[in-house]
């Protein structure tokens, strides 16, 4: 048995059907890109890209990608990427105690705040789907096998949960603060994903929606689109020159 309080588990997978009928094939334009549309669905108004937060163990302290960019003398931008924005890999070690940010989660402040937000853009807040990675290894999520709905878009699993749109700061176990890949309300008002992979998570909605989080002093995010290159590639602003 699960240890949740807000999260129930979906009787099927229809309500996740749309979501594998308008995502883009991974790297499927055949031009050695990956875009944003393999990771957030495609039809919203807006879209909005939030970068999770860095740490600074000497300082005991997040770091956003900005204060990042401003210390290592690079320049902030809407597809930045975390390797060529914090200048990763330079052979002087320029920072000290810098701790790149999780891939595939958000912190739960930044979970709790995005959640509260997203819950007044929708007309149905107290229903909501949650997509869980299937390839976590938790303790208690492989007992989902069997229990919940299943799914699958392109090449990964997804267990299937429902509850209410705070039910998104919930645990998937209880050793763990991983969160939901993929949630959206049962009116499909907004979207959020945060690939398994990635840095930074998408969130697709209103106009009214983004504009909401872009406003929020709390997030660093940017304006994105479906068409936003997500691969490492994706930087050009930042990109290194050639010294030859």
């Amino acid at each position: 048995m699960t240890e949740w309080k807000r999260l129930k588990l979906a009787d099927d997978a229809e309500a996740a059907r749309w979501l594998a009928e308008v995502l883009e094939k991974p790297w499927g334009r055949g031009d050695r890109a990956n875009y944003a549309a393999s990771v957030i669905p495609r039809g919203y108004e807006a879209y909005a890209r939030l970068f999770h937060p860095a740490w600074l163990a000497g300082e005991e302290r997040e770091l956003t990608w900005a204060e990042t960019a401003a210390l290592a003398g690079t320049r902030p931008h809407a597809r930045m990427q975390w390797h060529a924005v914090s200048r990763a890999g330079d052979a002087d070690g320029w920072m000290r105690g810098l701790v790149p940010p999780e891939p595939g989660r958000m912190p739960a402040w930044m979970l709790e705040a995005l959640a509260a937000l997203l819950e007044r853009h929708t007309r149905t807040p107290e229903s909501c789907y949650f997509a869980v990675w299937d390839g976590w290894g938790l303790p208690g999520l492989m007992t989902l096998r069997g229990r919940t709905a299943h799914f699958r878009l392109n090449d990964r699993g997804y267990y299937l949960l429902k509850g209410e749109v705070s039910a998104a700061t919930e645990r998937i176990s209880p050793l763990s603060p991983q969160h939901a890949s993929l949630w959206w309300p049962e009116d499909r008002a907004w979207c959020v994903a945060t690939d398994v992979e990635m840095m930074w998570t998408y969130v697709g909605g209103t106009e009214a929606c983004v504009a909401e989080i872009l406003a929020d002093g709390r997030l660093e995010a940017w304006r994105a689109s479906p068409d936003d290159r997500a691969d490492a590639g994706g930087d050009e602003v930042n990109a290194p020159r050639c010294s030859c």
